[in-house]
């Protein structure tokens, strides 16, 4: 008998806004292009990746430690590296707070997103080796999409138009197409007209810092 295993490259996609964001952060905050609109950013980032983790905390490590006994130290070292990554976020958040522009705190707050961001490459690498195919092969369709719904419940929904353009920004065509036939007609195409705007409104002041060097 065969069996058909789940499709978890949705979650691939949104790791890759983690890397991407992440090791852009620590470069923009060096070169200050715009504290106050940074620190938002950046709050929303860290944001974002405490949901997307606490989904996991919650509806993945819990399932995977009753169907894949073989795997506990996975699961062990997964859970730890969540608890790595939570306490430098939020030393992340305090920097963002006491920042301003300040170029000292600048510094500091940037030599800890970098420690944030290798912590969560780190962690995303083996997540994506070793804990997605397992998920794959164990995990139900709707156990699958719980995660999902729980992820888009955590984003404002004024937010979700441009989350959804961070999430398909370095997607490849075959890629987007696949993530847009999960996503509701209506949805689709205010992505189309307001969110892949509202996404390049945003971060391009950021960036432009990081294509003068």
């Amino acid at each position: 008998m065969t069996t058909t295993l789940l499709d978890t490259h949705d979650m691939v996609l949104v790791h890759r806004v983690f890397r991407r964001e992440l090791a852009l952060l620590p470069q923009l905050v060096r070169s200050a292009p715009d504290p106050v609109r940074l620190r938002a950013h950046g709050e929303e980032l860290l944001g974002f990746l405490h949901h997307h983790h606490s989904g996991e905390d919650d509806l993945v490590w819990p399932r995977l430690r009753t169907r894949v006994l073989l795997q506990q130290e996975l699961v062990d070292r997964m859970e730890a590296q969540h608890e790595r990554v939570a306490a430098l976020s939020e030393q992340a958040e305090l920097g963002f707070a006491a920042w301003g522009g300040d170029a000292g705190r600048g510094e500091a707050l940037a030599q800890v997103l970098e420690q944030l961001h290798a912590a969560v490459v780190e962690h995303l690498d083996e997540e994506e080796r070793e804990v997605l195919p397992l998920v794959a092969g164990c995990f139900t369709q709707a156990e699958w999409d719980e995660l999902g719904e729980r992820g888009l419940a955590a984003i404002a929904p004024r937010r979700r138009l441009v989350t959804l353009a961070h999430i398909l920004e370095d997607a490849d065509d075959a890629e987007r197409a696949a993530f847009l036939t999960r996503v509701p007609a209506p949805v689709r195409l205010l992505y189309r007209l307001l969110g892949r705007r509202q996404h390049a409104k945003e971060t391009g002041p950021l960036r432009i810092p990081l294509q003068r060097t």
